[in-house]
């Protein structure tokens, strides 16, 4: 079974590197990556690589940790489209938006589409709940933004941010 179970939301997934470590056991990775057992998803080696699911928030620490073992990576980072009831018509500008989302710690941003009704933004998943959290109690312009998320891969095609070149 070489497949992995889906990403939860509000998770990462890391990948180690495990050539010529003596991390061999999902328990003994659980270890190394020193965070709680509340913290973790699940764990899966496959060949020689260990793919660790861990709570968003403490993902650098849980990456720090692995890293003294091997080689980290992110392995799967997924993008998803932010909708907010607040476009042109109230008044939204792209200055208006960008500090908004700092505030959300939203960053970083995907595609961003500002429609005369409303807006959409491109997330990352793990960060989608989070900002809708914040953003459900700002007022912009002295209207409610309403936020909601799009389910993965609906909506005007990719939301993450690719640079012409």
């Amino acid at each position: 079974m070489n497949e992995l179970p889906p990403l939860a939301s509000g998770y990462i997934r890391i990948a180690l590197l495990l050539r010529n470590s003596s991390l061999s056991t999902p328990g003994a990775i659980a270890t190394a990556a020193g965070v709680g057992a509340d913290e973790l998803g699940p764990i899966a080696i496959i060949g020689d690589e260990a793919f660790i699911d861990v709570k968003s928030d403490v993902g650098k620490a849980a990456r720090d940790g692995l890293s003294r073992w091997g080689p980290t990576r992110l392995a799967e980072r997924h993008w998803q489209w932010l909708r907010i009831a607040i476009g042109r018509n109230h008044g939204l500008t792209m200055g208006q938006l960008r500090r908004l989302m700092q505030n959300a710690d939203a960053a970083p941003l995907g595609k961003i589409i500002i429609q005369n009704t409303h807006t959409l933004v491109g997330l990352q998943d793990h960060k989608t709940a989070m900002v809708i959290e914040r953003l459900a109690s700002a007022k912009i312009n002295g209207y409610n933004p309403r936020p909601t998320a799009l389910p993965l891969g609906t909506g005007p095609g990719s939301a993450a941010f690719v640079p012409k070149m």
